[in-house]
């Protein structure tokens, strides 16, 4: 064999030796963020234990319908904890990292808008594992929903009773 020749067969073995160590290193880096993940939610637990919260289930799994050009998907969210407090039901999203647990950052937006949609808890709750802080999150939208439907409902009880009062025998 030439010197090419040695050349590209050790460029070749470089290349997949590289390959090798990046896909190592990739998992490497998932099972730590999944140590650190369940690290987190074990701590979250006692953060919320210790703000009078009991704990009702945990990696709850849920399932909703979505359709997907008229035909159904059957989609699955899994919420990290559901909590209870003075009578209310709350959804927690436990977060670790620097940036993760901030509501300003789209993902998180939407995961706790789609366990709002689909748990349809009294509320929600971001565990910031770094500040080791609670914070509950509102959609202003939703309140929107429900205060439009009382005011509908009590809207056709007022007209039910008019046409009621009016149309009396006497």
């Amino acid at each position: 064999m030439n010197t090419l020749q040695y050349f590209v067969v050790g460029a070749f073995f470089g290349v997949i030796c590289l390959l090798y160590i990046i896909k190592q290193y990739k998992r490497y880096k998932i099972k730590k963020r999944l140590k650190r993940a369940k690290t987190g939610e074990s701590k979250a637990i006692s953060l919320l234990k210790k703000q009078g919260f009991e704990i009702l289930e945990l990696q709850k799994e849920n399932y909703y319908n979505i359709l997907v050009d008229n035909k159904p998907y059957k989609a699955s969210v899994k919420a990290d904890m559901i909590v209870k407090k003075r009578n209310k039901i709350y959804v927690v999203e436990v977060k670790t990292g620097k940036k993760a647990p901030s509501p300003k950052l789209p993902a998180t937006r939407r995961q706790l808008l789609e366990y709002y949609m689909v748990y349809k808890p009294d509320g929600l709750l971001l565990v910031d594992m770094e500040q080791k802080k609670i914070k509950k999150i509102e959609y202003p939208i939703a309140h929107y929903s429900h205060a439009k439907n009382i005011l509908w409902f009590i809207g056709v009880f007022i007209v039910g009773f008019i046409i009621g009062f009016l149309t009396r025998g006497d």
